[in-house]
């Protein structure tokens, strides 16, 4: 019998979104705090608030009855309840920072309740980050998510994708202000930055394939062979590793001006490939007691089920 998924698309768009609007939260926080670089990369919150507001939405529609939403802030154990809540005050945290960017407000320049929601701003993100990752490995059903490895992965690949996402907005920035001119320090920053991370995104996505296949779980070694030489090669090795990883360090290295928007979306593409293996991978392993349970039940030929014929 043809296996029903655990979720569909919709999740793997969550994720996805999630990721980047993390990830871009946490490059807006860095630049400001660290580097004293913000005007471009504050303004991006707005972009990281609309995409996590996205994301949300779509999870929504996916866990059905949508108009009971408000659930998910109910339940004080859940994870699903944690990650909400955290969402909730990204999205409000990220408007609300990203407002510093406007000349025009009366808070523009001070200096102090900006630096705080900085501060806010990088928590809140790397926890969004991660969580995208603890939300799928919280589930002990599915071998190739249960693995503490994975809130890395996708932590990783968050920042990576959201560093990519924000070299477009500053990109942008100039764009439509050209009397700022282009901030060569920022853009070489900005490349040196999101070349490492996807550097170390490959190691510990081999590292994380290649662990799920020497794993002492069947379910989980038999879901990773389908990513190194099974359906989902094509994907694994083609979209996330060629065309999100491999092709963007060739162009970031030869520097060309359109090769850097080419492999910035080439980052964001193999960040939602990713996200679509990892969901679509959801082989199931029966758990404790789950087997004498189904075993116990009708088989659909018993005599009693067919007594009122």
């Amino acid at each position: 019998m043809e296996q029903k998924h655990t979720w569909g698309w919709p999740v793997a768009i969550d994720l996805f979104l999630g990721g980047v609007g993390g990830g871009m939260t946490v490059v807006a926080a860095a630049a400001d705090l660290f580097f004293r670089q913000s005007s471009p990369f504050i303004l991006g919150c707005w972009v990281a608030a609309a995409l996590i507001g996205l994301a949300c939405s779509l999870l929504i529609l996916e866990l059905g009855r949508p108009l009971q939403f408000y659930r998910i802030f109910s339940t004080q154990r859940a994870i699903l309840t944690v990650g909400g809540w955290m969402l909730g005050a990204l999205i409000l945290s990220d408007i609300v920072y990203g407002s510093f960017g406007l000349p025009f407000l009366p808070w523009y320049s001070l200096q102090a309740p900006r630096t705080g929601l900085a501060w806010i701003n990088l928590l809140l993100g790397a926890g969004v980050t991660i969580y995208t990752g603890v939300f799928l490995g919280s589930i002990k059903s599915r071998p190739f998510w249960n693995s503490p490895a994975l809130p890395v992965l996708f932590f990783i690949s968050a920042l990576s994708t959201g560093i990519a996402a924000q070299s477009l907005v500053v990109r942008g920035w100039w764009l439509f202000n050209p009397q700022v001119g282009e901030a060569v320090g920022v853009e070489n920053l900005l490349r040196t930055l999101v070349s490492g991370f996807l550097v170390l995104e490959a190691l510990v996505l081999l590292v994380y394939v290649l662990m799920m296949q020497s794993t002492g779980s069947e379910t989980a070694a038999r879901a990773a062979a389908t990513w190194l030489r099974g359906g989902n090669a094509l994907g694994f090795w083609g979209g996330v590793l060629g065309i999100g990883i491999v092709g963007p360090l060739i162009l970031y290295a030869l520097g060309q001006e359109w090769m850097l928007v080419l492999a910035a979306l080439g980052v964001l593409s193999g960040g939602l490939i990713l996200r679509f293996l990892v969901v679509y991978t959801d082989e199931r392993k029966m758990l404790p007691g789950e087997e004498q349970f189904f075993a116990g039940l009708p088989s659909g030929d018993e005599a009693f089920l067919h007594a009122w014929e």
